[in-house]
């Protein structure tokens, strides 16, 4: 059973990729830019370290993929579970 602090860490980072997909046109400052305003607005993403956040939507694939396993974890195929 995973921990609170990697469903807080997958469930930033799917957040973020969500933000991030919707943000594909921009150029990549502007990216940032755009996801740390979000990173700062939101309730729970803040826990989680904001370059660990970007170094995982760094190596995010093409497709449907969703992201699970904390920190150490990694992209795995289809969406994230939901409650």
């Amino acid at each position: 059973m995973p921990s609170s602090r990697d469903t807080l860490f997958d469930l930033a980072v799917n957040r973020a990729g969500e933000v991030a997909a919707r943000l594909a046109a921009g150029d990549e400052a502007g990216r940032r830019r755009a996801l740390e305003v979000w990173y700062l607005k939101t309730r729970f993403a803040y826990r989680v370290p904001f370059e660990a956040l970007l170094a995982a939507l760094a190596r995010r694939p093409h497709g449907a993929v969703h992201w699970a396993g904390g920190e150490r974890g990694g992209w795995r195929p289809g969406p994230p579970d939901r409650p």
